[in-house]
């Protein structure tokens, strides 16, 4: 760097609900935090790009903002989850002029926070995948297939199977259950079939808009209502399945296996935890579980920080 801009990072995390901004230091302090909608390549289609790089530029101009009141100046940019890079590059280079771009995975970043060269990460966020690394260095992956034909216990599985059990009770072929009541206040409709109302160009609800409510089906389960408390049940089962096979398919023979978690479905806690260690232990797959990783944007200011040190 030169004269007296201070030299300073910038972490971005974009999933399929939320993209988060981290602007930071060198010795990792944050410095601002911005929070924007999707950036998954998934949902943001090309179609979409102009309103999409809009949204995206007025996030990076604060960020540029509180760089400038700093002073200080953007060197290098960690960018970690399923964005659509070639587009949030060119933003970025756009209102930081020539930066060093870092890129790693959601699943190596959790890997990263805890400093494991070798495991086990599980992402359950909008959508929901797993790595894992070998502990020789050989990797294999489960998942992130997408709405369509996958991301069984993700935030949108859970919605969807939410919403399909509210739908299920009206017209007879379900129990009744308060989740109808609940989802119709968070997606503020008098009836849920309304929900139609959000269908996008496709005929489909977009899966970020059919995740929103996952934090209220965690409210209705804890209060104890059965059909909820059944759709959690169902998703830890399936995020556990998914660990046991990316584990088999690595070939890590090593024990324990270091687990990391990240996503907002683990904010459901011992709803998603529980039946998931019950599938590991049926799997005999003995895991050791780390603590959910609440800010993967801090997670990549590791990674860019390990980059700048040349640790692989």
């Amino acid at each position: 760097m030169t004269g007296t801009l201070k030299e300073l990072w910038l972490a971005i995390e974009g999933g399929g609900t939320k993209t988060r901004l981290l602007l930071a230091d060198t010795e990792r302090t944050v410095i601002a935090r911005e929070i924007g909608g999707t950036s998954s390549g998934l949902y943001v289609q090309e179609q979409d790009y102009g309103e999409y790089a809009s949204r995206t530029r007025a996030l990076l101009e604060e960020i540029k903002r509180a760089a400038d009141n700093v002073p200080g100046q953007v060197s290098t940019v960690g960018l970690a989850a399923p964005m659509v890079h070639d587009l949030m590059t060119r933003l970025v280079r756009g209102i930081f002029g020539p930066v060093d771009f870092v890129f790693s995975s959601e699943g190596a970043v959790a890997l990263a926070w805890y400093d494991l060269a070798w495991g086990v990460s599980m992402v359950a966020g909008t959508g929901a995948s797993c790595l894992a690394l070998h502990e020789h260095g050989q990797g294999a992956s489960c998942g992130g297939f997408g709405p369509q034909f996958g991301d069984e216990g993700s935030g949108y599985w859970i919605g969807r199977e939410a919403i399909a059990a509210a739908m299920r009770q009206k017209d007879g072929r379900g129990p009744k259950t308060a989740l109808t009541q609940a989802l119709c206040a968070v997606y503020e409709i008098g009836h849920i079939m309304e929900i139609y109302k959000y269908r996008g160009p496709g005929g489909h609800v977009a899966a970020p808009k059919v995740a929103a409510c996952v934090p209220v089906v965690f409210d209705v389960a804890r209060a104890g209502d059965p059909v909820a408390r059944a759709v959690c049940r169902r998703a830890g089962h399936a995020l556990g399945h998914t660990i046991a096979a990316t584990v088999k398919s690595a070939g890590i023979t090593r024990r324990p296996v270091p687990v990391v978690f990240t996503g907002g479905v683990f904010n459901g806690g011992a709803l998603i935890l529980t039946p998931l260690k019950r599938v590991l232990r049926r799997s005999g797959t003995e895991c050791r579980l780390f603590p959910v990783v609440t800010e993967p944007a801090e997670a990549i200011l590791k990674v860019i920080s390990k980059h700048k040190q040349g640790v692989q």
